[in-house]
């Protein structure tokens, strides 16, 4: 995608006391001018900055949450479903509005932060996208004190050590070391456990803010996305950091002390780390950028510099007592509007999918080449390892070779080419061996047998050893890629062991009772003894050959068609190109013919040679050649776009189909849980509590669709929270 700079926001926390001789907002243009007067006691000759202009991205004064989330997260998270990696940063001085902004009040749905926010439309986009198979892991650390502490594990923040590490892979992408990563399989559960993780944050109270949160969060919403359609190897990784920095402290405005002194301490201290790196990648003169100083600036690397979209949401406070604190923040803003990161998108191929791959186009490539010896009348080709006997049979040919009994050893593959030279060189090695051995006549007769014995030994004791890797060195295999595991190797199909419900051999995670079941019969049978259904991955890939092929017959040929026409749109255009290049050198030599022959006024009629005609009727045929390539690309590129509409109709039907069958096949499960479930609480009666739930529950669906979710999630997690409490009570109680 290229370099690109990062996003910088600033968002205004309201207030009752809005400094308006200080502070002014251009929100059309996007800037923030401050004013400030010289201080009176610094004596008459002053040189202290009175104003200042400061150009950023966007500039929000009372912007909404809704607003806020549209301006600043909603591309990045459509990038991050894109396989792009995407940064949210909430920087600014305590009370200023980050953790509001970021995560949201406690006044209801519509007051929820960027984070709630983020994960509604990323489940939406999900949903939206059928022809993906998309999962969404979860994590959340928080650095406390230059520690780190796991927020979403079953341990307790008091009882960790807070040791987690940060690390770097092979390919450069940073990572936290024994982080837990939990799948959130809908967006209740993602809320859940975001909300979880979020009442383990350490919190205290000062002057500026009654509850302030010591310590940086980094949640980060990892996305792993495989096709279902096309190749399944191939798997595009991302993930969104959203951070929630701790503000920066004045001491003598916070009044802190204590252990929220030591904390405001490592607060700022990280935050001038921060600051240091990026003031490093704003000088494109600095080679060493200091992202080791803290765990802060080390596990943001990616979003610094980086593959990544980053945006900054900066929060001020537009008092009249803020105005160092907003200043201060503003600065910062405008230095790092000049990081720049370049993103890409992050594709793996998953070696176990590849080695699969390639076992079954070697299979395929075998059936081929055998049926093409057939054809060809020569099955009597063998391509596999020589057996003992046979190597055997074939030295005895290179033997008669070499003395001349045969002229010639037919080569009918390279299998004999391979076992002919492993012949050769063991021939070679016991001839030398053999004449090394062999002991030199004392008094060899001039010119006799004996001295041309001798001359030979010594002739073939002369060369050196071969030595490894040069050409002729060859494997007791042949041509190797390499041993795969062996687990990765895949079952092989046997269609007639399917039908034997007892074959316990496993096939992609499916059992043999499982493809029994892919073929329509037994799979009632099979479900019902408490068996899970096949994975929908394994189940597809399996549909494609059977019930599917049609499908994805159709849109191989759609693609390969597609490719061709392609190729000729391209031949029309350079046709096209070349025709227009001969059309301005044809117009160029008539223009100049023209020129030299000039105006013969004694003539009452134009005369024309045999060489201007030429010219006339070249360029005549050459811009009917231009007319009739430019008419070729134009209904080839309407070809192409009906066959690409062709695709994605064929990709959308292929993903109902199986949608379709695999509910057919395996959806009177669910269906006969939820009639067990309704058919025992027949004859049963509500209470009051559960009611009140029903109720509340419609009434939040026609609200909004996201919002029962939200409620729900919220819900949870305060209700976790109570029985952790009263768990540690009864704990104490007892002892």
């Amino acid at each position: 995608m290229g370099r690109n700079n990062v996003r910088v926001l600033v968002r205004a926390r309201p207030t009752a006391s809005y400094a308006s001789d200080n502070f002014t907002f251009n929100e059309a243009c996007d800037s923030i001018d401050m004013r400030v007067a010289k201080d009176a006691s610094s004596g008459t000759v002053n040189n202290q900055q009175e104003s200042w202009h400061f150009k950023l991205d966007k500039v929000m004064a009372n912007a909404s949450q809704e607003q806020v989330f549209e301006a600043c997260a909603a591309d990045v998270v459509r990038s991050v479903m894109d396989g792009y990696n995407g940064t949210i940063m909430a920087y600014g001085q305590t009370g200023a509005g980050k953790t509001h902004s970021m995560t949201g009040g406690h006044v209801g749905f519509a007051d929820r932060g960027i984070v709630p926010r983020s994960i509604s439309q990323m489940y939406a986009e999900a949903a939206a996208r059928p022809e993906k198979n998309i999962t969404i892991r979860l994590s959340y650390v928080e650095i406390y004190n230059e520690l780190m502490f796991d927020l979403l594990t079953d341990v307790g923040v008091s009882e960790q050590s807070g040791d987690l590490h940060v690390v770097e892979d092979a390919k450069g992408s940073i990572q936290v070391k024994g982080l837990s990563n939990p799948i959130a399989s809908s967006e209740e559960e993602a809320l859940h456990l975001f909300f979880q993780g979020d009442t383990n944050r350490h919190v205290a109270e000062h002057a500026l803010n009654k509850g302030s949160t010591r310590s940086h969060c980094v949640f980060t919403i990892h996305i792993e996305c495989r096709s279902r359609v096309e190749s399944n190897e191939k798997v595009i990784f991302s993930k969104m950091n959203l951070v929630d920095l701790a503000g920066s402290e004045r001491v003598k405005k916070t009044g802190t002390d204590g252990m929220t002194l030591k904390e405001a301490s490592y607060i700022n201290k990280s935050l001038s780390f921060l600051e240091q790196v990026v003031v490093a990648l704003g000088d494109r003169n600095r080679d060493h950028v200091p992202y080791r100083q803290s765990k802060l600036t080390h596990m943001l690397k990616d979003s610094l510099g980086g593959n990544c979209k980053t945006t900054m949401l900066a929060n001020i406070w537009p008092e009249a007592k803020m105005l160092e604190e907003s200043t201060s923040t503003l600065r910062f803003a405008t230095r790092m509007m000049r990081v720049t990161n370049e993103a890409t998108v992050n594709v793996h191929l998953d070696p176990t999918l590849l080695i699969r791959k390639y076992e079954r186009q070697i299979k395929e490539l075998k059936q081929e080449l055998a049926m093409h010896n057939t054809l060809a009348n020569r099955s009597h080709v063998q391509y596999e390892e020589y057996t003992p006997d046979e190597q055997r049979k074939l030295e005895t040919k290179v033997k008669m070779y070499l003395e001349g009994e045969v002229q010639e050893i037919e080569v009918t593959s390279g299998r004999i080419a391979y076992e002919a030279f492993a012949c050769f060189r063991k021939l070679y090695n016991d001839l030398r061996s053999e004449l090394s051995q062999r002991p030199m006549a004392s008094f060899p007769a001039p010119g006799g047998a004996d001295e041309a014995e001798v001359g030979t030994a010594a002739e073939a004791g002369d060369p050196a050893a071969p030595r490894a890797g040069e050409v002729g060195e060859s494997e007791e295999r042949g041509i190797s890629v390499g041993i795969a595991p062996s687990g990765s190797r895949p079952v092989q199909e046997d269609r007639a062991t399917w039908g034997d419900p007892g074959d316990g051999s496993a096939d992609g995670g499916a059992s043999g009772a499982d493809r029994t079941s892919l073929g329509g019969l037994g799979a009632a049978a099979t479900l019902a003894s408490g068996e899970r259904p096949p994975d929908k991955q394994t189940a597809f890939a399996d549909w494609k050959l059977r019930e599917g092929q049609a499908f994805e017959e159709a849109f191989e040929k759609n693609r390969n068609e597609l490719k061709d026409k392609k190729n000729d749109m391209k031949d029309a255009l350079t046709a096209a190109n070349n025709a227009k290049r001969l059309i301005d050198n044809a117009k160029e030599k008539l223009a100049r013919k023209q020129a030299d022959k000039g105006p013969d006024a004694s003539r009452d009629e134009e005369l024309i040679d045999e060489e201007e005609y030429a010219l006339i009727k070249s360029l005549r045929d050459t811009k009917q050649q231009y007319r009739e390539s430019f008419e070729r690309h134009r209904a080839i590129k309407v070809d192409v776009v009906q066959i690409e509409h062709l695709m994605t109709a064929c990709k959308t039907k292929l993903v109902q189909s199986f949608e379709e069958w695999y509910d057919q096949m395996y959806g009177h499960v669910a269906r006969q849980r939820a009639e067990a479930e309704a058919k025992a609480a027949t004859g049963e009666r509500y209470d009051p509590q559960e009611m009140f739930d029903m109720m509340e529950a419609d009434r939040l669906e026609t609200q909004h669709p996201d919002a029962l979710a939200y409620h729900k999630a919220r819900k949870n997690a305060a209700r976790d929270v109570r029985q952790r409490g009263k768990a540690a009570t009864t704990v104490r109680g007892g002892r």
